[in-house]
């Protein structure tokens, strides 16, 4: 497997390569997947395992305790709901994208995300333990997953405070094309790193005579509708976390960077707007963030006080311009973000059941309230 961060394997690749390493010592690379389809009974096994032996510990001394132990396994059986499988019968490239989805769309910290593993781990070590259960003793995909997987910063850090005057400053520095459309799409749109990878030609409409001639497909997802200048991000790609789908427009500036980098990308007959330096091939999240650290290290590296700038400030720079600079309504942010809307507690109004917003929504207060960086454009 190549070190080139662009081209890092993703849970649906690493797959296929234990697949292959299984198959050439005949073992099983997934071995609980024939009994995913088994009814385990009338009993829930994760039930079993909080009433069997984690109530019976000492250190469990409050049902607050327990309380959190269910949320988490509440949290899982909705996920492997949606994969359509058991959740006592997970592989390692479910809990990696269980992991994905904690830390991209809910934005669990670190820390977080490991006490969900650990929690969901021992329940995983009683079944392994109880002959009544089918687990390997030898094989636990949470902890093989929790090796493998990013589980995201440093929970107990927050981002450095750039300035705009801070951030153009690093951004006019930014020579790559490439780089700096990737990261300014990320600041002036808040995608995440997997939303990026995934962005198709026909997602985009930018309307300029040579682009059109260059990329037959560009602009042509039916979502764009009439509208122009605009890019679509859909939920239902894989590695895309969003829970809506949304249009956001793409402003001057980035206009003109999209520009410029679609002008110079390679056309290899690749769907992806943005390639690989090497393979020409689609963009990896992990590339993504080697973009960013390129060109925010060492200066925006981890220190003592703060995380390290990797491509998740862009999504965290965008929110706070746009709720705290601009102060636009929430929902509309969540919107942009590609966020379910939800009420600020667990006691919503019946209104937050009719709260649809929309592209004509955001557009016009968007054009007139984005922050420019400053863009020596020349058409």
């Amino acid at each position: 497997m190549s070190n080139n961060t662009d081209d890092a394997a993703t849970p649906p690749q690493r797959a296929e390569i234990r697949q292959t390493f299984a198959d050439a010592f005949d073992r099983s690379a997934d071995p609980l997947k024939e009994f995913s389809d088994d009814s385990y009974g009338l009993y829930d096994p994760l039930e079993y395992f909080i009433e069997t032996a984690l109530q019976n510990r000492e250190s469990v001394s409050s049902e607050e305790t327990i309380k959190v132990y269910r949320l988490t396994y509440r949290q899982w059986r909705e996920h492997m709901a949606s994969m359509d499988r058991h959740f006592a019968c997970p592989s390692p490239e479910h809990v990696a994208s269980f992991i994905e989805w904690r830390r991209d769309v809910h934005g669990n910290a670190r820390s977080t995300i490991a006490g969900k593993l650990n929690r969901l781990s021992q329940a995983y070590q009683l079944w392994q333990s109880d002959e009544a259960f089918p687990h390997p003793p030898d094989y636990n995909p949470f902890e093989l997953a929790q090796e493998t997987t990013d589980l995201g910063e440093n929970p107990d850090k927050e981002f450095p405070n750039l300035s705009l005057e801070e951030l153009r400053e690093v951004f006019s520095g930014i020579e790559n094309l490439k780089r700096r459309a990737v990261i300014g799409l990320q600041l002036k749109l808040g995608a995440r790193a997997g939303e990026v990878c995934n962005i198709r030609i026909e997602d985009l409409d930018i309307d300029h005579s040579e682009l059109q001639s260059q990329y037959d497909k560009l602009g042509t997802h039916a979502a764009l509708g009439e509208h122009s200048d605009v890019l679509y991000i859909p939920h239902d790609r894989d590695g895309n976390k969003s829970s809506n789908p949304r249009l956001l427009p793409v402003d001057d500036e980035l206009r003109w960077l999209l520009l410029r980098y679609l002008l110079v990308r390679p056309n290899v007959g690749e769907p992806w707007l943005f390639l690989s330096e090497r393979t020409y091939t689609q963009l990896r999240s992990k590339g993504v963030n080697d973009l960013w650290k390129r060109e925010f290290h060492p200066e925006y590296a981890e220190t003592e006080d703060t995380q390290a700038i990797t491509s998740h400030f862009g999504r965290h720079w965008f929110s706070s311009h746009w709720r705290l600079n601009v102060g636009l309504d929430r929902e509309h942010v969540q919107y942009m973000r590609g966020d379910r809307v939800a009420p600020l507690d667990d006691f919503p109004d019946a209104i937050d059941d009719y709260l649809h917003p929309n592209y004509a929504h955001i557009e016009r207060q968007y054009r007139a309230s984005i922050f420019k960086l400053r863009l020596e454009m020349q058409y």
